[in-house]
Parts: structure tokens; sequence; C-alpha cells
């Protein structure tokens, strides 16, 4: 029963998700977990855990063995092994070591203790799958991305104090199921979710009443388009490939009437393959694109500098200048980079996985200060509230979510359901371009303005506009998260019932002869 719980919560986590979207079930995806775990020693609760994390993996990217398998060349079963190995680590651990401290706190004796603690520790597994394993895909919180009252909070905390309230009330539904299995009437059952329902009560209604005194941008907007091709991803760069990639982005440009003159226009990832450095004509050609329509053109393709190759955002001014670059940051592990390989000292290859990393931040200079992200990057909270409190005035994230969806059109959902937090959390708008889908505009409260649906192609238009003002957690990044690693570890620390069980042992007397 215990085993079938666990995986019952995986499943729950993933129907909560995107493309389902049952946002329902993040009230209660821990809650399976956190029964089976009741009662148990530490160290089973943490093989539960690890249980659960790995379920979670599977459940929440099901179709990744198919793309890997096509990806790397690699027979189905070799990639299946490759990648459950991965979810043990990756999901597997951090969940593992949550039920950990779980239990710990449930043997505390005391509900108010473990009350606060379990989703503290939450908290804390989550900053550690973040900032130590390098894996922030679908943190509880962004199973929320719809409820705009809700997640006004992120501006404070960023999506850490969404999952916190998550897993406050599924802990409080835990001990109130478990006190009604021990025969407890139904005004003691009741007892535990009075506080976690005025928590999250007072924060909807908080964030509900912000949104309605919300201030618009008015004149201040500027008109931007965003195009998406539909173009599938090729796992060589040839040059039929990068032509018909090029041809696709310029032939939807140019379907904007000649009225029509955004500020910027954004290309997805990849969408210009070839390197500029090397093909000055090519260069040419888009620099007369961007002039042609009186806009800023921002677009991904590959650099080559100092025997490096990087995956790159540029550039290009409306008036047909290089208007700088932006190098990705944080690399696709084994896709992107390989880390028992070398690349220095190596020519361009038309291969796009072999990447250095940027060191850069991604601030690029249009009709405002841009900060850029590229795929997967728009997923770490303190990577953009970096860029944001460096002077970055609006969001715009280049993807291309191609290989991950598989078809399935799940991933690009995803990530524009985590791209959604980078906007409440910095009060940016976010423009967020990706070649299969989704394309959207997200306003500064979480709102999507405007989009285009994966697996379509057409020009995303909308208006947007800069902002200066910091929030507290642009200011401030992680504090929320750090602070309830604290807490956690010090409370866990700190447990009164072990301390009076060992002053109640008597001192034992040294054995005379």
């Amino acid at each position: 029963m215990r085993i079938a719980a666990v995986l019952l919560g995986a499943v729950l986590y993933a129907l909560a998700l995107p493309p389902f979207d049952w946002s329902i079930c993040g009230w209660v995806a821990m809650l399976p977990l956190l029964l089976a775990i009741r009662g148990v020693s530490t160290r089973s609760a943490f093989r539960y855990g690890l249980l659960g994390g790995y379920a979670f993996g599977w459940a929440i990217t099901w179709s990744i063995a198919e793309m890997g398998a096509e990806y790397f060349r690699l027979p189905m079963p070799l990639t299946v092994a490759a990648f459950a190995l991965y979810y043990l680590v990756v999901c597997g651990v951090p969940f593992a070591l949550f039920s950990a401290g779980a239990a710990l706190a449930l043997r505390s004796g005391s509900w108010e203790r473990s009350q606060l603690v379990i989703p503290l520790v939450w908290v804390a597994s989550e900053l550690f799958r973040v900032r130590v394993i390098g894996q922030p895909w679908a943190l509880l919180g962004y199973t929320q991305h719809d409820h705009l009252a809700l997640l006004q909070v992120a501006a404070c905390t960023g999506v850490y104090g969404i999952s916190f309230l998550l897993v406050l009330g599924a802990a409080a539904v835990a001990e109130a199921m478990s006190r009604l299995f021990n025969g407890a009437g139904t005004r003691s059952a009741m007892r535990p979710l009075m506080v976690p329902a005025a928590v999250v009560g007072a924060c909807w209604l908080g964030g509900a009443l912000f949104l309605r005194e919300a201030p618009s941008d008015g004149s201040a907007a500027r008109e931007i388009a965003i195009v998406q091709t539909n173009v599938s991803p090729a796992r060589y760069w040839t040059r039929s490939y990068t032509q018909s990639q090029v041809s696709a982005h310029v032939l939807a440009t140019n379907t904007l009437a000649g009225s029509e003159h955004p500020a910027l226009i954004v290309w997805p990832e990849n969408s210009v393959p070839r390197y500029l450095e090397r093909e000055p004509m090519l260069a040419v050609e888009l620099a007369g694109v961007a002039v042609r329509h009186h806009a800023d053109i921002l677009f991904g393709g590959p650099r080559y500098e100092n025997g490096k190759v990087y995956n790159t955002a540029r550039l290009i001014t409306a008036t047909g200048r290089n208007g700088g670059h932006y190098d990705k940051r944080r690399l696709l592990l084994f896709a992107e980079e390989k880390p028992f390989v070398s690349l220095a000292a190596r020519g361009p290859s038309e291969t796009p996985e072999e990447f250095s990393p940027g060191t850069d931040s991604g601030l690029l200079s249009s009709f405002v200060r841009l900060g850029v992200s590229i795929c997967h990057e728009i997923t770490y909270p303190d990577l953009i509230a970096r860029e944001v409190s460096d002077g970055a005035d609006l969001l715009v994230n280049i993807a291309n979510d191609g290989w991950l969806d598989a078809g399935y059109e799940f991933a690009g959902r995803q990530h524009l359901a985590m791209a959604v937090f980078r906007a409440v959390e910095t009060r940016r708008w976010v423009i967020r371009a990706a070649t299969t889908g989704t394309s959207a505009v997200i306003d500064p409260y979480g709102r999507v303005t405007a989009s285009q649906r994966p697996g379509t192609s057409g020009v995303v238009r909308a208006r947007v506009a800069g902002r200066s003002t910091l929030t507290p957690y642009a200011l401030f990044g992680d504090w929320f998260a750090f602070a309830c690693v604290g807490i956690a570890v010090a409370v866990l620390a700190w447990d009164p019932a072990r301390r009076a069980a060992r002053r109640a042992v008597p001192a034992q007397l040294p054995a005379t002869s």
C-alpha cells in the first residue's frame, strides 16, 4: 500500500503540470508520500522518497526515452537505463532527503512543530535540486501557474513560496486524515487545517487585491513580434537545413505588413544555424531584413571564437548593425556539453551539441535593455533575477523544445508555465520565442497576453514595455528558500522529545571491584 501511495503521488504531480493542468492535484501531490512515511523509520522514509522522486521524473517527462534514443542514436534499452539512473539521482535524492526530514519531524510528537518543518524541508529539497544538482525543471509551485492571485507571492519569495504553501496544505490534510483514521472526532481532525487555510487564504486575497490595483504600462508599451516556424530540429546543421530554417523565418517575418514596424522581432534558438563569422553574406542578408522592417532582430545560432563554439543569441539593430550577442551559460548536460571531452581549439562543427558555456550576463540594448536567456535558462530563478538586478528592463527567452517534446507538445507548455513565474518574480514582461512552441508574451503579473499554439507556425504580435523597478526577489534572490533551509536544520537539530528522553536515562555509575 505504501509503495502504491508513493507512485500515486508521482502521477498526481504530473497531472498538475501542463499539458494536463489539473492544478488541484498540486495541492495533494505530496499527500500520498506524507501518508506513506508516517510511522516508519528515517531510513525507510528515505527509500520511499527515493522511489517517489524516481517515479516523478518519469511521470513529468514520459517521452524522454524516445527523445533520447533518437537524439543520441542509442538503443532504447540503453537509453531507458541511462535515464533511469539520471532520475534516480536528480529527482530521487532530493525527494529522499525531504522524506527523511519529514519523517524526523513527524516523530517529534508535536503536530505544530511538524506542520512548520515539513514545508520548510520541502523548500530546502527544491533549493538543493536547483542549486546543487542543477535541475530546476517542474518545481511543485509551477503547478499553480494559472492561479494569478496566488502566484503574486513569488514577487517576494520566488516559486519556492508557492511550493511552501502547497506542502503546508498537503501536510495539514495528511494530519487530518491520520486523526480520522485513528478515531479522533471531526473537530480534532479539522484543527490542523485552520492555520494553513488562513495562510493560503491571506496570500490569495492579498494577490487578488494587488492585481486589482496593478498599474498598466499604457503609452510606454511598444510593438514586438515573435516568429514561430514549427521547423523540426535536426541532428546535423547541413546546408539544406540551414537554408530551410533561415528561409522559413525570413518568409514569416515578411508577412508583417509594410506599415507595421515593431521595435523588436524575435526568432527562436538556432533559427540561424550557421556561423556568421564565416558567412558574411548571410549576415548581410539578415541585416537587410532588419533594415527593411525598421526593427531590431534577436535570433539564435552558433558563434565561433578562439577555438570555442557557443550557443548564442545575436542582435541586429534596425540600422543593420551588430547589436551584440549573449552566449548561453547553463548548458544541457550531454546534449550541449560533454563533461569528459575538451572542446578547446576545435573548429566550427555542424553537430549542434558541442558548446562552451558563456561567462557574461545576457544584457543587450534594443529599444530597452534586454535580459536574454536561451532555452531552459528561463527555469533558473536566480539566473533571471540576477539579469534584472544587473539592469534588464525586459526579459527575452529563445528556445527550441522540439527535441524534448518528441511530438507530444508537453515540454513547450511546461516551459511556458515556468516562464510565467519569472515574469512575476521580477515584474518584467517576458517574451518567449520557441521554434515549435509555445511562443508567448507574458505580462509582469503572469498573464499570457498573446501566444502561438505548439505545433503551429505564425507571428505573434503584442505590446510590451520596459520596467526598472526591483521586486524583493530581484533584490534579495532566494532569501526565502535559504531561510527555509536554516530554520529546518535548526528545528530538526533541536528535538525536545529526544533531549527529554536523554535526560530521563539515569547516569551509569562506574563498576567497582
